[in-house]
């Protein structure tokens, strides 16, 4: 059962099955007052017989049927639960339109109207009924086709009128069914609009909530995490064709900037230096705040020059950079490395761009050590440094 398709009720649709049962019995008393008043008498029938037949009895017992189907609903259907409720609901509908298609046997396809509780059944969700309507529809039918369900032994003389009258009697009752229908199925329209414009907003506010949870409260770029999440989907497709580079930036004396003009400006450094980063990548790359003063990134589709080329332009944004507040020169440490392809340990990854940082860090700041792999003369990879001069 799909739980994102609103279905009716079975409360409210055997409500409404209850309120065209008794329309339908209006009119087809009314049907039955239209026929008498057709009927010619003959010896094998006078009219009084004929109204006794044909409008007193089988009126009294369609209303008594629907009585009880009201009754059922009304008083007994909470203790009998929703499920008996129904299967006696459908019961009594063939027993009423049986009693109507076994009256007029004599009216060709009058038999048909027993197919309406099959069609009713349809609109609950629940399998079972359908099934038992099904199997009602056919027994019934049946019962009154070999004489098991005693119908009318008169055959009146049915006359172009009379077919007149009963087929648009039943039109009548087929269009107030398809009122029934037409409701429900507004009813059905407006639930799953409903159902999908809150699921709508359920996956909107998921999305919302991922990614707050990804992504760092002051700057906006990807957290911790996210970082080394990021960084392990690229090492999957990292190869020679499509290469990937890993850069770690360091403010440089973030400390000393916090002390001397207070952790508002330094909050003030931070968010510049994250406008220049941002300013530089694309939309396939990875920018992030690795940690308090030091960012990652991973530069999709670079090869080492260019991440180079990349970190040294950032630095040197930074370096020609004025935050109001913050009197000196503003630098910043880059490490950096070129994957190489088939390298799929993140953490190691890390720890030789960190080393490469640490490089910068400890020969005088502001510049980008690169730690490269390059192929010897052995065929083999290894790892050299170089870094940009100030």
């Amino acid at each position: 059962m799909n739980k994102n398709i609103a279905y009716v009720s079975i409360t409210e649709w055997n409500r409404k099955v209850m309120r065209w049962i008794w329309i339908s019995i209006g009119l087809v008393i009314f049907i039955e007052i239209l026929l008498f008043l057709f009927y010619q008498p003959v010896p094998e029938c006078s009219k009084r017989e004929y109204l006794d037949i044909f409008v007193i009895r089988p009126s009294i017992m369609i209303v008594m049927y629907a009585g009880c189907m009201e009754l059922i609903f009304r008083f007994f259907g909470e203790a009998l639960g929703e499920y008996v409720t129904t299967i006696l609901f459908l019961l009594i509908q063939f027993l009423l339109l049986g009693t109507v298609a076994a009256v007029h046997s004599s009216v060709p396809y009058m038999c048909m109207i027993l197919t309406y509780p099959v069609i009713f059944a349809n609109v609950y969700r629940e399998k079972i009924f359908r099934y038992a309507a099904f199997a009602a529809c056919i027994l019934v039918y049946a019962g009154i086709n070999y004489g098991f369900i005693p119908s009318t032994e008169f055959r009146p003389d049915n006359s172009r009128e009379v077919y007149l009258v009963i087929f648009v009697g039943f039109t009548i009752v087929a269009f107030s069914f398809s009122k029934v229908l037409t409701s429900v199925v507004v009813n059905f329209e407006k639930e799953n609009r409903k159902i999908y414009e809150e699921n709508q907003k359920i996956h909107e506010e998921k999305e919302k909530i991922l990614e707050i949870s990804q992504r760092d409260s002051m700057t906006g770029l990807y957290n911790h995490k996210m970082f080394y999440d990021k960084l392990n989907e690229h090492l999957q497709l990292c190869s020679e064709e499509c290469p990937v580079s890993l850069v770690i930036i360091d403010i440089d004396n973030f400390k000393r900037i916090n002390d001397t003009f207070g952790h508002a400006m330094g909050d003030n450094v931070i968010l510049k230096i994250v406008s220049i980063i941002e300013k530089n990548v694309t939309d396939k790359d990875v920018a992030a705040r690795y940690g308090g003063e030091e960012f990652g990134l991973i530069l999709a589709g670079k090869t080492e020059m260019e991440a180079y080329n990349v970190s040294e332009r950032i630095r040197r944004e930074v370096e020609n950079a004025e935050v109001d507040g913050v009197t000196g020169r503003i630098t910043i440490s880059l490490g950096m490395l070129e994957v190489k392809p088939g390298d799929k340990n993140g953490i190691l990854l890390f720890k030789e761009v960190d080393s490469a940082l640490y490089e910068a860090k400890q020969t005088g700041k502001n510049k980008t050590v690169c730690r490269g792999w390059r192929k010897g003369d052995n065929n083999e990879y290894s790892y050299q440094n170089f870094s940009s001069s100030q």
